[in-house]
């Protein structure tokens, strides 16, 4: 029955749009004990992998140990469908080693849902979300056309089908979906979301009314293949490196393969296919290029320069007559197949003949082609770091919505956005990330101070501190902040501190234990090292190159109790001290920057002693922190500088702030 203003059902927040960026935000939000309603246009999709069945990589990895260590879902859902696993850049040494996992698509997707709906707070709701509803200034029922003076405030949402729900905040991740377009070739042209699914038409035409500005991006996917039509003989075998890692810590059944309900953990591996699209395939691509959805004119939108189209290499790399593909398993059960590398637009009939030019796979079924989709995004600048939108109170925006590309990228908006919005409603600080603490901190703050001009997308190379801030150490970075912030439950808590207390556990063996010169003697012959006249701490013998600590401890025969990430932690520790003590000295600047805040009333205008450029700049971007002004691009240290003491003089420089600053 609805309630007097007119709605079905009323929560504290609403999250349109059940992909990534979305589960996470609802998860997030009730963790932070608010009421939350999940709305989604089809909840057979929730947590849908709708382009490349893989979670993790160099940079994105790190992100999903991060929203795991936070009390997030990905790498949970990961652990449970991951059907093969590699580790990236393990030639370049454990502190850039990046995990990735190919997951079984069926499996990833009912893990997520399942692990969406075992939060009692979240209620899951099938529908196509139409407009906002905002407070009447009359007072009256909430109407979808904000009036009266001021900033609109949310006050629910309505659907396509009429149905209203109330809420005091909306989280939208609507990825693709906002007024979707899929091409297939120039003449091929479908109102979409996704292969399947209908476009949010309504919504993005209410939010152009309202003011925010909106433009255009697009990503693509490649075709899809029969296994059993391929001939694997002609390609190169990749077999799984599962054996040793999990994504999450905090599975309640960490230390068991099946849990309570049967669910296994980490289930068969299978392994993936490397091969190549040589000349004659570049050739086709190059005869058909006008064909292209892309090239043909049939799309105007920048798509994300890291992850190119097939026509895309052909083009920007004429002398290259050859590009790696991959052949991906998409599931136990099925025998599709996703063909990595292929990206495309070109007409369907096309994509066949590129398929069997393929050695391989000359005898192909297309089950699925590849297309590209342009779809709405709005420039992150006009969001708060919280990314609460400037324009309306109690809107959030979280994922591709914000200019972003990637299942990790948006995961790790909707966990910030789902707290924000929960915290906001209970007046408390926002949780704010900063960059000395997480690859999840850079992201956000990269959207809010410099914006996208392409689909967003992290590498290591974005952060300064990545030395610092790697896949082995986010539970020691973030569960802290998750704890005080009652992200976790008791169980969670208990475990967490286990886990740290592991990696001090692993220093402490590593200094008190001593290696003889007998036993270190093929560990150190294995890694070209020379060898010792007496015993040695572990501790010592882990400073040198390829020097494992886990092998000392496993031919002293000490530590096997200890996770492989305590142990990995704790050798990088050991064998970068000096790099890793600089870091931090220049992240804890960073971090004092962070608590100095910049109130948004200040006169950038008539502070003469600060650039013309970046006057301009801070007028409109209005950073909330010192921090954030220095990552406006244009902004150049005597800026700064000059703005410290600009700031002297409208007020006493303030330490506390209205955000949890972390």
């Amino acid at each position: 029955m609805a309630d007097s203003a007119g709605f079905e059902s009323v929560f504290d927040v609403i999250v349109v749009g059940g992909g990534h960026a979305g589960t996470e935000a609802a998860v997030a939000a009730s963790r932070s004990g608010a009421t939350v309603g999940l709305i989604t246009g089809s909840l057979e999709q929730i947590g849908q992998l709708s382009c490349n069945p893989a979670i993790g990589g160099i940079a994105k990895g790190t992100v999903v140990r991060e929203i795991d260590a936070m009390g997030g879902i990905m790498a949970r859902a990961t652990d449970l469908a991951s059907i093969q696993f590699r580790m990236l850049n393990r030639g370049k040494g454990p502190a850039v080693w990046a995990p990735r996992a190919q997951c079984d698509r069926g499996l990833y997707r009912r893990a997520l849902r399942r692990l969406v709906e075992s939060h009692p707070g979240v209620m899951t709701i099938q529908g196509m979300v139409a407009r906002l509803l905002f407070n009447d200034p009359k007072g009256a029922r909430a109407t979808d056309r904000p009036g009266g003076v001021g900033m609109p405030i949310i006050a629910g949402v309505e659907t396509a089908e009429g149905r209203r729900f109330g809420a005091l905040a909306v989280v939208l991740t609507t990825g693709t979906f906002g007024r979707g377009v899929m091409h297939i070739g120039t003449r091929t042209r479908i109102s979409a979301g996704r292969a399947g699914e209908g476009p949010s038409l309504l919504l993005g035409e209410q939010l152009d009314a309202i003011g925010l500005e909106t433009k255009r991006f697009k990503t693509g996917t490649p075709p899809r293949i029969d296994g059993r039509s391929v001939d694997f003989s002609r390609f190169g075998r990749q077999e799984s490196e599962i054996d040793y890692f999990d994504y999450s810590w905090s599975h309640f059944w960490h230390e068991r393969r099946v849990d309570a309900s049967g669910n296994t953990r980490h289930p068969q591996q299978l392994p993936c296919w490397t091969g190549w699209l040589e000349e004659n395939g570049t050739e086709l691509i190059a005869a058909h290029i006008n064909e292209s959805a892309m090239y043909g004119g049939a799309i105007s939108a920048r798509g994300p320069r890291y992850c190119p189209s097939v026509e895309d290499k052909i083009v920007k790399f004429p002398d290259r007559h050859r590009h790696q593909l991959f052949l991906e398993p998409e599931g136990h059960d099925t025998a599709e197949l996703y063909v990595n590398g292929l990206s495309t637009s070109l007409p369907s009939e096309v994509q066949l003949e590129i398929l069997h030019s393929v050695s391989g796979l000359e005898s192909a079924r297309m089950t699925r082609p590849g297309y590209a989709i342009e779809y709405d995004y709005y420039p992150p600048v006009q969001l708060h770091s919280s990314l609460e939108s400037r324009a309306v109170s109690g809107l959030f925006f979280a994922g591709q919505v914000n200019g972003t590309t990637g299942y990790e990228e948006a995961g790790g908006q909707g966990l910030v956005a789902g707290v924000n919005a929960a915290r906001k409603l209970k007046e408390r600080a926002a949780l704010v990330l900063g960059r000395e603490t997480s690859y999840i901190g850079v992201l956000i703050n990269d959207l809010v101070t410099r914006g996208v001009d392409e689909p967003y997308r992290l590498f290591t190379s974005r952060s300064e501190f990545r030395l610092t801030v790697r896949q082995d150490n986010a539970l020691s970075r973030l569960g802290p902040i998750a704890a005080s912030m009652e992200l976790l439950s008791d169980d969670e808590l208990g475990l967490m501190e286990r886990r740290i207390g592991e990696v001090k556990r692993a220093r402490k063996l590593a200094a008190d234990t001593s290696v003889s010169p007998v036993t270190a003697e093929p560990i150190l012959l294995a890694a070209q090292s020379r060898p010792i006249a007496h015993a040695v701490r572990a501790e010592e013998l882990a400073r040198r190159n390829d020097v494992s600590l886990r092998s000392l401890f496993e031919a002293v025969g000490v530590g096997a109790d200890l996770a492989a990430d305590a142990v990995t932690n704790a050798e990088l520790e050991i064998k970068y001290e000096g790099y890793f003590a600089r870091e931090r000295l220049q992240a804890s600047r960073l971090a004092a920057q962070g608590r100095v805040t910049l109130p948004s009333t200040l006169a950038y205008g008539e502070m003469h002693t600060i650039s013309i450029e970046a006057r301009d700049k801070l007028s409109r971007q209005r950073p909330a922190t010192l921090a954030e002004a220095a990552a406006i691009p244009g902004i150049s240290p005597s800026d700064l500088q000059n703005l410290v003491l600009e700031l002297r003089r409208w007020r006493p420089v303030a330490a506390g702030s209205g955000s949890v600053t972390n």
